[in-house]
């Protein structure tokens, strides 16, 4: 009977982590010496899938100056880290003169950056080695080593652990098309090279695992554009953004894309003009309300309007949306 309660208050101090190995120890420290009672570690740094064990880098520091940190020693077997290690380290303390560690359970070391395992007193007590467990590689993401744009295509070197990519096309510091989420490591973002200035993209990872885990950004080189290219992308963009037909089915016109499907609710750019098609893919006419802007195209060639004054007296912006009414001489919205 004895026997068996012993073992089960063995397992329970066991499982809570009430006592790490070294409260029935005895130690030689010196009469004179204090007590440390309490530490605090934080680990930081990264871990590259591939590189050697021994190679990782990681930063170790410690608060207070009771005690320092002296070295770490990686516990995992093997030569190389893979993609699917939980990395742990023994991490080794060292009393300041004057002082050792009375340290007996778990709640005494604060660990930031990693979990705690467990941890033992060696060299009477100046000792204090704490093993603790790392994220696991799976949540990690390596870096991007190389970024380039060439023209106006953007590509890039491959990030270990990665998913998914986040890329910023940019001029001027200014993101142009918001930030796309990519799959491929390759973008062409000419299209926004319509203006003579220099063009770079920032670039990222995202981990395969968890997409909420991303990498550093990664600039690229400047491509710088003059008048005549930006020109000619002007017209390359008019040309793509008209290609299409123009079909008139029952009174109602519609655009037949080069894909061999209608435009269908949204804006699409033909000849310079801006047209609106509803969800069947008619082009509207008329007021057209989309959010809380106001827009009015044209009644006959649907096209929208813009910095000019409406049939009906309202005045129209250099962007297309109506201004308000009371700068137009009115006291209610369109059509009422």
């Amino acid at each position: 009977m004895r026997k068996n309660i012993l073992k089960q208050m063995a397992g329970i101090a066991a499982v809570f982590g009430l006592c790490i190995g070294m409260a029935f120890s005895a130690f030689a420290y010196e009469d004179s010496d204090k007590s440390i009672r309490s530490v605090s570690i934080t680990v930081s740094g990264s871990i590259e899938v591939e590189t050697k064990i021994g190679e990782e880098q990681l930063e170790i520091h410690t608060s207070g100056n009771k005690y320092s940190f002296d070295h770490y020693e990686v516990q995992n077997a093997g030569f190389r880290w893979c993609n699917d290690d939980t990395p742990v380290i023994k991490i080794f303390l060292t009393a300041a003169d004057g002082y050792y560690f009375r340290i007996l359970k778990a709640s005494q070391i604060r660990l930031n950056g990693a979990e705690y395992v467990s941890a033992t007193r060696e060299d009477s007590a100046y000792t204090l080695v704490v093993e603790a467990r790392l994220p696991s590689l799976e949540t990690q993401v390596g870096e991007i080593g190389e970024a380039k744009l060439d023209g106006g295509v953007c590509t890039w070197s491959e990030a270990v652990g990665a998913g998914a990519y986040e890329l910023k096309f940019m001029r001027k510091g200014t993101t142009l098309g918001g930030v796309q989420v990519l799959t491929e490591r390759r973008y062409d973002g000419s299209e926004f090279m319509t203006k003579p200035a220099g063009y770079h993209f920032m670039v990222r990872p995202i981990n395969a695992k968890d997409a909420g885990i991303k990498g550093k950004w990664t600039d690229s080189n400047e491509v710088v554009v003059n008048e005549a290219q930006a020109k000619q992308q002007k017209e390359k963009n008019a040309s793509t953004e008209s290609a299409g037909t123009w079909v008139e089915e029952n009174g109602a016109w519609r655009f037949l894309l080069p894909e061999g499907v209608f435009m269908q609710n949204g804006w699409r750019r033909v000849g310079g003009e801006w047209y609106a098609f509803d969800p069947l893919g008619q082009m509207r006419t008329g007021w057209y309300l989309e959010g809380d802007k106001w827009y009015y195209l044209d009644l006959k060639t649907g096209a929208m309007l813009k910095n000019t004054v409406t049939p009906d007296g309202y005045t129209i912006g250099i962007d297309g949306v109506m201004a308000a009414p009371e700068e137009s001489g009115k006291t209610s919205r369109p059509g009422r």
